[in-house]
């Protein structure tokens, strides 16, 4: 893929024989756009095969060359708002943040103002509008209560550019999470595909009919009751890691979706269960954090490692855990 024109037009050369839809294979090349909006640019025209207007459904061929224009953006509707912002890394492309937790990322049903994208558009005038008028910027996402590490495109050229590597699983994303529990295996390997709950809509589940996913773990600090652990995730669904540790029995600490808001000490000793106590009192989200994300700079061509540390309710959990005696370090 590469940018031919000023205007935002960008050709795929198809190759290997694919014989996938044009909107699959679109969808799956291209994580900067979603599935709605691949076919919302395809019906109106602005996807060319060859030169030639064709349905989502199309089935590829070799040598195909497909053109997307992105059409100029709609004014955007979202109030820009100072707030405070932790800036890990910034150039002409690319600007990473340091998200709080309890921040939403961009504008949503009753998240109208207040959010990261928000802060972004008083920060900077310029921000890629290929996610739409609602997502400026955000070629990726944190859920509200998750911290860390958020890498937002300038231009649509570097949106585009970053979303490639996102889709061809060449970024690495690396997590700092506490679970309940200690993981039977000190470094260990989460494969579990995963799709939307199909009784509660809001939640994600392991499921043989869900999309691919694959989450690696390695113990830093274990505890009696809990664990310190990194985790590495070669894929990016909605809810993974959340999803994935609590399918082994160890869900995130705080997670009141996924079960880590609730645990029982009747096993344990006083002192033991008095601190998981405090623990469960004191943990107002999921204690989740990205921590670091690299990736080789599209237009610099140089390793860019950006990590954000971890924030302060994480480490009072880490200190209050390490008042069990006899805790373990891995």
């Amino acid at each position: 893929m590469n940018k031919t024109a000023p205007n935002c037009e960008f050709i795929f050369q198809v190759q290997q024989n694919p014989d996938v839809r044009l909107d699959v294979y679109l969808a799956g090349n291209v994580e900067s756009l979603s599935r709605s909006k691949i076919h919302e640019l395809i019906l109106s025209g602005d996807v060319l095969v060859n030169g030639i207007r064709s349905k989502p459904g199309y089935r590829l061929r070799n040598s195909d060359r497909i053109s997307i224009k992105i059409p100029e953006p709609e004014p955007l509707d979202i109030v820009p708002q100072e707030m405070m912002m932790n800036i890990l890394y910034e150039d002409d492309h690319y600007l990473a943040v340091n998200k709080p937790p309890g921040v939403v990322v961009h504008p949503g049903a009753g998240n109208k103002t207040g959010t990261l994208v928000s802060g972004l558009l008083y920060h900077t005038k310029t921000l890629s509008t290929l996610g739409g008028k609602l997502r400026p910027g955000l070629v990726h996402r944190l859920d509200k209560d998750t911290s860390g590490v958020i890498v937002v495109a300038k231009t649509n050229e570097a949106h585009w550019k970053l979303g490639k590597l996102f889709a061809e699983r060449k970024i690495y994303k690396e997590y700092r999470v506490l679970v309940w529990g200690i993981p039977q295996q000190e470094n260990g390997i989460v494969e579990g595909a995963i799709s939307r709950d199909s009784r509660d809509r809001k939640k994600f589940s392991v499921s043989e009919s869900g999309k691919f996913a694959r989450s690696r773990y390695s113990i830093v600090e274990a505890f009696e009751i809990a664990s310190h652990l990194k985790v590495v995730i070669e894929t990016g669904r909605t809810h993974q890691i959340r999803v994935h540790m609590q399918s082994i029995g160890h869900p995130v600490v705080g997670d009141k979706t996924y079960g880590g808001d609730k645990r029982s000490f009747d096993s344990f000793s006083k002192i033991v269960s008095d601190v998981g106590l405090q623990l469960i009192a004191k943990t107002r989200r999921q204690m989740l954090h990205a921590r670091c994300i690299q990736f080789m700079h599209p237009f610099t061509d140089r390793d860019l490692r950006i990590t954000a540390p971890l924030p302060d309710d994480f480490c009072e959990n880490i200190n209050l855990l390490k008042q069990i005696s006899g805790n373990i370090n891995g």
